[in-house]
């Protein structure tokens, strides 16, 4: 049986970690790339085709650990291809609005990695980060609207309500961004209420530091208020929440097509009612 390139490279990776050889557990597995498990030595092997995305989660792991954020110890970069970047399992709890005091605490840590330092340009070439998000929101009306399924009156009100929302981000702070903050990539023990570690930097770039807090908080939107009480640098107000919404939607729009392209239906579905319930909200 032919065993997966990604898996032979996470094979290759562990053997200069550890001497003994161990079966590994995939945890996610496409075609490009992949995060697999040798769980006896409790290792966690995450495989990219393209290697330089895991070269910038290795170096801002390290930027995040020099700021004092707690992370999951890393073990080795191999860069050679496919790229391997190995660290240590971290077993814990993700965050939730249930956790005040570790939300607390994670609120301080994220105002701590948004201290490192960062500039334009964005992801998609622009200076501005205004002419950023209406480039992003109209790409990912554009692909949704190819999908079919919006109506053509909730397509419409997407591309008011991000031509409309656009005019308030033109002096919004811009700080090194998560990127991917999901609750997930933030474990904590819940008995001590500490934060373990924060998680995948992959997707780190600059930004305004409220679209980390809107995606952490994405389903559990009360998480947002107790992760501001511990990030002292952003005032908790009206334009912070309806801010915060904006990204939230700006989110679920670029989730879609991502998650039908790959197969994930279900997770789709609950993005899209997601979407039509904060339009609805917005009137």
């Amino acid at each position: 049986m032919m065993i997966n390139p990604l898996e032979l490279a996470a094979k290759r990776t562990l053997a200069k970690i550890i001497e003994a050889e161990e079966s590994l557990k995939p945890l996610y597995l496409q075609p490009d790339r992949a995060v697999f498990l040798a769980a006896n030595a409790g290792i966690i092997l995450k495989v990219y085709d393209e290697g330089r995305t895991l070269e910038k989660e290795y170096e801002t792991a390290q930027k995040a650990a020099a700021r004092g954020v707690p992370i999951s110890e890393v073990l080795l970069f191999d860069a050679t291809q496919p790229a391997v970047f190995a660290m240590k399992q971290v077993i814990g709890k993700p965050l939730s609005s249930e956790d005040k005091a570790a939300g607390r605490e994670a609120g301080m840590y994220i105002e701590r990695f948004h201290s490192i330092e960062t500039a334009p340009p964005f992801s998609g070439g622009q200076m501005k980060w205004d002419e950023f998000i209406l480039w992003w929101a109209t790409l990912e009306i554009g692909r949704v609207e190819r999908l079919d399924i919006f109506t053509s009156s909730e397509i419409a009100r997407l591309k008011h309500t991000f031509h409309k929302s656009t005019l308030s981000l033109a002096d919004r702070p811009i700080v090194l961004l998560h990127g991917d903050l999901q609750a997930e990539h933030i474990l904590i023990d819940s008995e001590t209420q500490k934060v373990l570690a924060f998680l995948d930097f992959a997707d780190a770039q600059p930004g305004d530091p409220l679209l980390d807090i809107a995606i952490v908080s994405l389903w559990d939107t009360s998480l947002a208020d107790i992760l501001l009480e511990g990030y002292t640098g952003i005032e908790n107000d009206e334009q912070t929440q309806e801010l915060l919404w904006h990204y939230r939607l700006l989110r679920l729009l670029g989730e879609v097509p991502w998650l039908l392209n790959r197969g994930f239906k279900e997770y789709a579905e609950k993005d899209i009612k997601a979407m039509k319930d904060i339009l609805q909200r917005k009137g």
